[in-house]
């Protein structure tokens, strides 16, 4: 009797723990059920800068609000968060492969989940799925409510409550019953900064380039110094004379004061003055062309009348001989002829070459023709150059 009491009690001994194996085998097989042991997953990994608050393993993964997978592991390099994705192997093809993802909450206090989402773009439809071991890009990570509020209380602890609500009634006194305002203040701002955005490149390059600039400047920059500095003697100067400043501009107000009295004064005859300039100023426009050569001209001729006239000695060199004179003024022949029509010209100009002397002078048909002597004989040419003007004299009409 006491032998078998002996065997029952090592039976229920065994039996007792084999019921404790077996509890203990279901209880890890849920854990690992749980974490996913047994499932078949495809890892890929999300690279992002933070990971978030409350964003754990275990956490699940939508794509188009299907859950389609678990977090795996969360670790953090220094620099950047490297996030493990689970994917169920059976939901993997429904995963392009340039998706992206967002680690957001399901509500303002919630535990975060990864969102996968595909390009509106996406070329998924070309076959293009995930594979195993693929990086996925973090497009954005929300900033969670208790993150914001963690911030604003260590804000809080540095401000003095008063001074921040001084603020804030400052903040919404500024903004109440200006919506309109500030919506249509917002609007135009984000089409300057959508006419703005195409100039990016080029106000980066614009900075790249400012560093040189900069090193210009950097060189001319004790010039720079210099000349600052003259230009504070120089206020410095108008600061010592501006006791003879005020005088000079007194006297430049008696002087315009007394200038306006004579044009007022002259009025009318400035613009007698004007209307009779105008002929001879139209006169002096069309001959323009010729004034240069003709002073030209002039400044020659003098330095060669120099050597006869005057010069180096005072006095008159010439060679002068007595020639016959020319018949008096006869009427009608010797006629001025009043509206000459001859355009510009120089006619050679300042410099006369001895070619240009020979050639016959022009006719301008102005009633000065050109010398035209008589032809006597040589006792009537003696005659004529002594008795020239008496002879002229006796022909008057």
């Amino acid at each position: 009797m006491t032998t078998q009491n002996a065997h029952r009690i090592d039976r229920q001994v065994v039996y007792g723990f084999l019921f404790l194996a077996l509890v203990a085998a279901l209880v890890a097989g849920t854990i690992a059920k749980y974490r996913g042991v047994f499932d078949d997953n495809v890892l890929v990994t999300v690279e992002a800068d933070r990971a978030g608050l409350t964003l754990a393993s275990g956490a699940p993964i939508k794509l188009r609000g299907v859950e389609i997978g678990r977090v795996g592991k969360v670790e953090s390099d220094g620099e950047k968060v490297r996030i493990e994705l689970k994917i169920d192997a059976d939901k993997v093809d429904r995963v392009s492969a340039d998706v992206t993802a967002q680690i957001v909450p399901p509500t303002a206090f919630g535990a975060k989940y990864v969102q996968l989402t595909p390009p509106a773009d996406s070329t998924s439809g070309d076959g293009a799925m995930i594979r195993a071991g693929a990086v996925i890009p973090a497009d954005r990570v929300t900033v969670e409510v208790d993150e914001a509020f963690e911030n604003l209380t260590k804000v809080l602890d540095v401000a003095r409550p008063a001074e921040v609500s001084s603020a804030l009634t400052a903040v919404a006194g500024a903004v109440e019953q200006r919506g309109e305002l500030i919506g249509a203040l917002i609007t135009q701002t984000d089409a300057y900064l959508r006419s703005f955005n195409p100039s990016l490149r080029t106000l980066s390059a614009d900075l790249r380039v400012a560093d040189d600039v900069a090193d210009v400047y950097a060189i001319a920059r004790p010039d720079l110094v210099d000349a600052l500095s003259q230009a504070g003697e120089v206020s410095q100067t108008l600061v010592q004379q501006q006791a003879s400043l005020r005088a000079l501009e007194r006297s430049l107000t008696g002087f315009s004061d007394s200038a306006d009295v004579l044009l007022r004064d002259s009025e009318q005859g400035l613009v007698t003055s004007l209307r009779l300039l105008q002929p001879v100023s139209a006169v002096v426009e069309r001959y323009s062309p010729e004034l240069p050569c003709l002073l030209l001209g002039l400044a020659s001729a003098n330095k060669l009348a120099e050597a006869a006239v005057g010069g180096t000695h005072p006095g008159v060199t010439t060679y002068t001989r007595v020639v016959p004179g020319r018949d008096p003024y006869t009427y009608e022949e010797n006629l001025p002829q009043i509206g000459a029509d001859n355009g510009p010209a120089c006619y050679g100009l300042p410099y006369v070459t001895p070619e240009e002397a020979r050639v016959p002078p022009p006719s301008f048909r102005t009633g000065a023709n050109p010398y035209v002597g008589p032809q006597p004989t040589p006792s009537e040419a003696v005659v004529d150059t002594l008795l020239g003007l008496l002879k002229g004299g006796t022909n008057l009409p």
